[in-house]
């Protein structure tokens, strides 16, 4: 999701591309012992480091033992910079901005939690919170944290995406009205954001607004495209469009989009468990049966299965058909998107399920 950037920008560490490992249908026990033990490293130093950071020591005076200890110099306060606004503030927020980037949402809610507890007078704190929880999918909770944050006049730098993760904890909890209201809000402070706007999107969907919906979900996908292609984000919104085609019954248009989704992204086990449906309500049974076994690895490398699936054989690897990639895309939606803004907005984090960092299943031929 596209918001993450601006959200990241007080960090000077760029994000780092994790490399990727090849799907097997089964991992050595050594290979997943090692894994874990790895992660459990990883954690326990995110950890300590949060609690390091929200700990802060009193040095005790230094003296001869005799005469009176000199008190140490108070240490002023840093000045805001020239042409800036203050703000309440604490430095234990921008560690728990390093540690949603860096993938520990638990520990930078906990971090967060604690300069509130400490000083319930920074805003910001609760604008973090909100995002990490939501992150968790502790929607409940994150609501009430950022519309905390929303409400807040103080400049801090996260405040103008606050309503962008509102908007998606409100659409998760199933307030179309509240989640439209935070999205246009967003869209107000960072025109033409395409997750904002995909938003949207699903909100006119579940509303049954259909031609808007189309609208949206074109504009979505053009900002996903432009200036520089986000293969993953573009195969999610690819994915509800055929949604959106299946609620007006076009099988046809819904196996296009979804075939163009696979060919965006190979990697995401939706993706292929709408296929599969499709396939068969066309009468492709190989095909369908391909797009089950591909949505079973692309499950079993995250760690899940799908729902009353059977093993997969050792080795195997499923047969993607060769028409899996259209010869030519679907037709446009009937209105045109909106143009992009002149200036590009920040990109923000998906708040669909994390896409796999492993390699794809075999991907569809090209045509």
């Amino acid at each position: 999701m596209n918001t993450s950037t601006a959200l990241n920008s007080r960090s000077s560490a760029a994000r780092a591309t994790e490399p990727t490992m090849p799907i097997t249908a089964a991992c050595s026990a050594p290979s997943m012992v090692a894994s874990a033990a790895s992660r459990i490293t990883r954690r326990s130093a995110a950890l300590a480091a949060a609690l390091a950071a929200c700990c802060i020591a009193a040095a005790p005076p230094v003296g001869d033992g005799k005469s009176p200890a000199t008190p140490p110099a108070a240490v002023p306060p840093i000045a805001p910079a020239a042409g800036t606004t203050s703000y309440p503030d604490d430095p234990r927020l921008d560690a728990a901005l390093g540690m949603m980037k860096r993938g520990s949402f638990d520990v930078a809610a906990l971090a967060a939690s604690t300069v509130l507890k400490a000083r319930p007078d920074v805003d910001r704190a609760q604008a973090i919170l909100g995002i990490a929880l939501n992150k968790q999918k502790k929607y409940e909770e994150a609501r009430v944290a950022l519309e905390k944050a929303s409400a807040s006049t103080q400049p801090f730098p996260e405040r103008r995406h606050v309503a962008h993760f509102l908007g998606w904890c409100c659409y998760h909890l199933g307030d179309y009205a509240a989640a439209r209201g935070a999205f246009e809000a967003h869209l107000k402070a960072a025109p033409g954001e395409p997750d904002s706007t995909f938003g949207l999107a699903l909100v006119a969907l579940g509303e049954d607004r259909l031609d808007e919906a189309d609208t949206l979900f074109a504009a979505a996908l053009k900002g996903f495209s432009e200036p520089t292609p986000k293969p993953v984000d573009q195969a999610r919104v690819l994915t509800r469009m055929s949604d959106l085609a299946l609620r007006r019954d076009d099988v046809a248009a819904a196996e296009q989009l979804l075939d163009r989704a696979i060919k965006a992204s190979p990697s995401q086990h939706e993706t292929w468990a709408k296929v599969a449906r499709v396939k068969d309500r066309l009468g492709k049974t190989a095909e369908a049966d391909a797009a089950r076994a591909n949505e079973q690895r692309v499950l079993e490398a995250l760690g899940r299965r799908a729902p009353d699936a059977a093993p997969a054989q050792p080795g195997a690897a499923p047969k993607v058909p060769d028409s899996a990639a259209p010869a030519s895309p679907p037709t446009s939606p009937s209105a045109s998107p909106p143009t992009s803004p002149s200036a590009s907005p920040p990109t923000s984090p998906s708040t669909s399920p994390p896409a796999t960092t492993t390699p794809p299943p075999t991907a569809p031929s090209a045509p």
